[in-house]
């Protein structure tokens, strides 16, 4: 029985796999305690508790963002929940009805009260609803969701609860009801159908398993027998829970939503327990409930102006929310345009200026923040001005509330507190009207003078014009001065890297200062995609000022969250660094290439590299520059280089187009902007993994460092310079008079034809003359004896039809040994010891670069070593064995 049992609990939670993975990943994050103790709560579980989504895949978070958004669930094709009933008709198509948790609770009772009347067939075709499944909550968030949480269900009907608590030593057993099915919850049903669009074959699956054809018959049973699989997605909030299911029968789409909350006059604590009933709240008069929320100066004000009435709609019968400024924020505010707006004057004479700023804080409806996805513009009462509503998630450990919310970036104090009159909000600040743009604002002000030039010259200022939400964060005039003159002068002629460098400032999101708190490291994600981390310091216990923020520990924000209809804008007084956007010659200062920029800078080809686009530079390091001749004459006469074509030519063999990256080598011949080719090869120095490429090469010269990106290109670091090559491998033979027995060699077994052929690679492997002169004289006359065959295949061994640079070459042992193979088919092994070594010889001098291969010189002409055959011993004939030890092996 307890093998049944247990092939029973392994099927279910093969089923609730792929949904344990999901949640898993929630796990990485800290969690609510009150998740906590829903995650230990007996099973069948009860509705977690709500993990907020982030409100956009780039909006700032103190974890670090996503390298991706998350996929968002097909709820039509993910499994089932208890929320509903299906009955099957004679037919076999399934209908499914919408059944409230009230109803099934009441067909509970009252199949409960039958049952004793029923006999055991009865019992066995009892109706969907009187089965307990199993639910098994998973939690899952939509990124881009406006939903605080999405919970993804699955049931198993086939499976009654009393088969899981029977487990009773495994924590399996009753668990308290949720907080929506207890009193005063109210209940709301929205039904949509609409029909959906059938698939462009001939032949569907519906959701139910069935297939059908164009027609809509069915020419498939179910493929689930009588098992009715159905989903929904349930958000939870602490005062309404929202369950919506889409069911998709016959091509037609049925959207149904159950919207529980707590009723009028009826609330939960924040943060309650799951458990937690709704439970009457004392409602006050707005002039009370502000004056309890610490914000009654601006109501009084408004009162004593006769303005209250229209900012709560008193004759329209509207609900209202309104956005209250606190009292210290309020006094501040009349302190300091008490001349200007004459805030104080109650008579009927008031400007209106003075009565738009009530009218400001005055939005229609019911506004509950919890409800209000990232970036809503709520249309306010004064024409034309509207409030924009950003959250911001923030840990358990420096908050107790899951998100931090701003109204046009002033920070939302006390959120969703419900008097006679209206719902209120608290502020830090008062709302101000918004009549421009963010690129209004940067023209309006003189310290931004060369921001808004570049802008306008790199066109991005129509980013800054636009409707979609936009941060910017602006360098003043002085913040330009601090750099160097070449990459200041590239900016305000927006040439180059121009637009790189602006997009680095900027965020397709709204980004208010409220976001970035002491102790936490915010990080939002630039246009470039890259990463921008915000960290404000710790203010000072006797300071009333607010504590400085730092962008990537460079920039200091001076001026925060000036707002525009648009978006925000910080002024900074740095102007932020990227790899991704800095002008060539720049990324090889950050490099210390400094050899290689001096000749570029002589020689007055500067720019021309710092214009590139889609390239890539291969840089000698200043080690391996540093003893060639181009070192000495930029260091000793610089002017001699300017304009110096030899220069030019030597410059360009570095560069070779399209960008290519590390990960994007292959083994090939590229053409340089100088003309001639590069070959590129690549080689594993792992003993064991020899098919893992993590070594590069160039003309046989080694990349050290490598996939530094400017705009536009890409830098890799060499540990030598190249020179193109002028020789093929014959005439390298012939240009060195230390190789001219092997030469003679090569004549005498005619193959001089594959040392001159510029359609294949080849590795030429050269003793040199003294080699053969410490020969013996019975070895010379063997070598004089030697059949023509012998001469050729002596010489094929010494050539190897592949570029096998030194730096491939790295040390092995048995039984990791490496091998090449030359075209006379012997297996040469390679190895390294304190110099590189093939077979038996010893290379003495590395990488001749040829045009159609390379030449090392050794120091012993190879001999291979013979193939050993192996060979079954064979028994003689006849052969009788003395006894039993005399076998063979």
């Amino acid at each position: 029985m307890l093998r049944l049992w247990a092939c029973l609990l392994l099927v279910c939670f093969a089923q609730a796999v792929p949904f344990y993975s999901d949640f898993m990943q929630h796990l990485t994050r800290p969690l609510p305690l009150s998740l906590h103790r829903t995650l230990l709560a007996p099973i069948p579980f009860a509705p977690l508790e709500p993990l907020r989504a982030q409100p956009s895949q780039r909006v700032a978070s103190v974890w670090a963002a996503p390298h991706q958004p998350r996929p968002q669930a097909d709820p039509l094709n993910a499994p089932l929940l208890p929320l509903y009933s299906s009955s099957y008709g004679s037919d076999g198509i399934t209908d499914t009805e919408f059944v409230p948790l009230e109803q099934q609770q009441q067909q509970q009772q009252h199949q409960q009260r039958q049952q004793g009347r029923q006999d055991a067939v009865a019992t066995a075709v009892a109706p969907a609803s009187d089965q307990k499944p199993f639910n098994v909550d998973t939690i899952t968030s939509d990124v881009n969701s406006p939903n605080p949480a999405v919970f993804f269900q699955q049931s198993f009907p086939f499976f009654g609860n009393e088969f899981f608590n029977s487990f009773g030593g495994f924590g399996f057993g009753n668990a308290q009801e949720p907080w929506w099915k207890g009193p005063n919850v109210c209940t709301e049903k929205e039904e949509n159908e609409g029909a959906t669009t059938e698939t462009d074959g001939d032949e569907s699956v519906d959701t139910f398993g069935q297939e059908r054809d164009g027609a809509g018959s069915v020419v498939r049973s179910p493929l689930f027998g009588q098992f009715h699989f159905s989903v929904n997605s349930c958000a939870e909030k602490p005062n309404k829970h929202v369950c919506t299911k889409i069911v998709n029968q016959n091509g037609k789409k049925k959207t149904l939503t159950l919207t529980r909350q707590c009723c009028h006059g009826y609330g939960r604590p924040r943060n309650a327990d799951f458990a937690t009933p709704c439970e009457k709240i004392e409602i006050k008069d707005i002039e009370a409930t502000a004056a309890d929320m610490g914000a009654k100066q601006f109501i009084e004000s408004a009162k004593s102006a006769g303005e209250l009435g229209d900012m709560l709609a008193s004759n329209s019968g509207k609900k209202v929310t309104v956005f209250v400024p606190n009292d210290a924020a309020f006094q501040e505010y009349r302190g300091q345009h008490q001349q200007e707006n004459n805030v104080e004057d109650s008579k009927a004479d008031a400007s209106e200026k003075t009565t738009s700023i009530y009218k400001l804080h005055s939005v229609l409806g019911d506004v509950q923040l919890e409800d209000v996805p990232n970036e809503k513009l709520l249309q306010t009462e004064l024409p034309g001005q509207k409030i924009r509503i950003n959250s911001y998630q923030l840990p358990p450990a420096l908050s107790p509330e899951p998100y931090r919310y701003a109204a046009n970036c002033v920070p939302i104090e006390k959120h969703d507190k419900l008097s006679e009159q209206a719902l209120v909000h608290t502020l830090n600040g008062v709302l101000k009207p918004l009549t421009k743009t963010v690129m209004d604002i940067i023209r309006d002000r003189p310290d931004m003078s060369i921001m808004r030039a570049v802008l306008e010259k790199t066109n991005i200022s129509a980013m800054l014009e636009a409707d979609k939400p936009v941060t910017i964060f602006v360098p003043t005039d002085a913040a330009f001065d601090k750099l160097e003159p070449h990459l200041r002068r590239t900016l305000k002629e927006g040439r180059g890297c121009a637009s790189n460098i602006l997009k680095n400032h900027m965020l397709d999101l709204t980004f208010c200062s409220l976001a970035t708190l002491p102790g936490a490291k915010t990080t939002a994600y630039n246009l470039l995609g890259e990463p921008l981390l915000f960290n404000r310091t710790q203010r000072a216990s006797n300071s009333t000022e607010e504590s400085a923020v730092y962008i990537n520990s460079v920039a200091k924000i001076l001026d925060a969250d000036v707002m525009g209809t648009n978006g925000v804008l910080h002024v900074i007084d740095t102007i932020l660094p990227t790899e991704s956007a800095l002008p060539m010659t720049s990324l090889m200062s950050q490099k210390n290439l400094t050899i290689f920029k001096q000749l570029l800078e002589a020689s007055g080809f500067d720019d021309q590299f710092d214009d590139l686009d889609n390239a890539t530079i291969f840089a000698p390091t200043d080690k391996a520059m540093h003893n060639s001749e181009w070192a000495r004459l930029v260091a000793e006469q610089p002017e001699s280089l300017k304009g110096n074509k030899d220069l030019l030519k030597f410059l360009n063999y570095h560069v070779i187009k399209p960008m290519i990256k590390t990960c994007d080598l292959s083994e090939s011949s590229l053409p340089t902007v100088e003309g001639t080719n590069v070959r590129l090869n690549l080689y594993s120095t792992h003993a064991l993994f020899s098919d893992v490429m993590n070594r590069a090469t160039v003309n046989c010269a080694r990349l050290v460092h490598f996939d530094d990106e400017s705009c536009g290109s890409v830098l890799h670091q060499l540990d030598r310079p190249l020179t193109p090559p002028q020789n093929n491998l014959l005439q390298s033979l012939e240009a060195n008079p230390n190789y001219s027995k092997f030469l003679e060699l090569v004549r005498k077994a005619n193959l001089t034809h594959l040392l001159t052929n510029d359609s294949d690679s080849f590795t030429l492997l050269v003793p040199k003359n003294d080699v053969f002169e410490e020969l013996s004289e019975s070895t010379e006359s063997k070598a004089t004896t030697q059949s023509q065959a012998e001469l050729v295949a002596q010489v094929k061994t010494h050539i190897v039809n592949d570029v096998v640079c030194c730096a491939g070459i790295i040390p092995t042992n048995w039984p990791f040994v490496r091998s090449i193979e030359s075209i006379s088919g012997h297996h040469l092994r390679i190895t390294r010891d304190r110099r590189p070594k093939i077979e038996n010889a010893g290379v003495t001098k590395c990488d001749v670069v040829a045009t159609n291969g390379i030449l090392h010189e050794i120091n012993d002409v190879i001999v291979p070593r013979p193939t050993q055959q192996h060979r079954r011993p064979q028994i003689p004939p006849n052969y009788q064995p003395h006894d039993d030890f005399d076998v063979f092996f």
